[in-house]
């Protein structure tokens, strides 16, 4: 098989499973509980989680959460939590489910409910008009119909605007439109992790991309209630990422583990 009859099977493959959305399962039925563990106090975390495929299922190993009080919200419906995670994309492993546990075990929360919808793969114009701007905006419309308040908004995209070389200025509007749009439903702090490293960036020193990452930086810096989340672009080792660019189980903890270091000095 020639050189590039493989990348171009291996392209192939990888988009299939940034594509593959998690769907509800009939043998799901089992994890349904009570909407009421949605009722909003100072114990409970309410996560919207979105972005590209570091936000979504592409974790190296699948975590299922050893505290019983994760659940995962679609829809409507509430599930006790496993990855892969139902509304995201990817079939493995999620940072969220590490980021849960550990956020129980610590004792800053007693339930943490997750509504995941990142799109693998997705740029950031996909957020505002396209298929992405069309899920985000009817979870947040369904969220709104229930009365449910979030508590915490997270954001990590940047690696596809990387390889497409977005400028500073259209990445920022593409930005303000996103947190227009969450605003019009919700006002939970939206944190915005500093994201942009792809290997495929070889003209960019260590495959990041300055231009987004200061736009990220300055969207933070402009907006009241926009708080800057993890630095991921510290995690580019190949102990970090077991396919150079998503997520080894040890890179997932250290993901989990900047995501809590975020929310602890928000909360100081």
């Amino acid at each position: 098989m020639n050189k590039i009859l493989m990348v171009a099977l291996f392209t192939l493959m990888v988009g299939r499973l940034e594509a593959q959305l998690i769907l509800p399962a009939d043998s799901d039925n089992g994890r349904l509980v009570n909407l009421s563990n949605l009722a909003k106090d100072s114990e409970t975390m309410i996560a919207l989680v979105f972005g590209q495929s570091n936000a979504a299922n592409r974790g190296q190993t699948p975590y299922t959460p050893h505290n019983a009080s994760v659940f995962n919200y679609y829809e409507g419906k509430l599930y006790r939590a496993k990855d892969p995670l139902i509304g995201n994309t990817g079939g493995g492993g999620s940072v969220w489910t590490h980021l849960a546990d550990m956020l129980i075990d610590s004792g800053r929360y007693k339930k943490v409910v997750l509504v995941p919808i990142a799109i693998g793969g997705s740029e950031i114009a996909c957020w505002t008009s396209g298929d992405c701007a069309k899920k985000l905006d009817r979870t947040l419309a369904v969220l709104d119909s229930q009365h449910i308040s979030l508590t915490h908004i997270f954001w990590h995209q940047g690696e596809t605007d990387n390889l497409n070389n977005t400028t500073k200025a259209i990445y920022k509007e593409h930005l303000a439109t996103i947190y227009k749009t969450v605003r019009k439903y919700q006002s939970a702090d939206f944190y915005i992790a500093l994201a942009s490293y792809h290997p495929s960036a070889i003209n960019k020193p260590l495959g990041v991309d300055s231009l987004i990452r200061n736009a990220q930086q300055e969207f933070i810096s402009e907006n009241k209630s926009v708080v800057k989340g993890p630095d991921t672009d510290q995690l580019i080792y190949a102990i970090y990422r077991y396919d150079s660019v998503h997520f080894s189980d040890f890179g997932l903890k250290a993901f989990a583990q900047l995501w809590m270091k975020a929310i602890k000095e928000r909360k100081e």
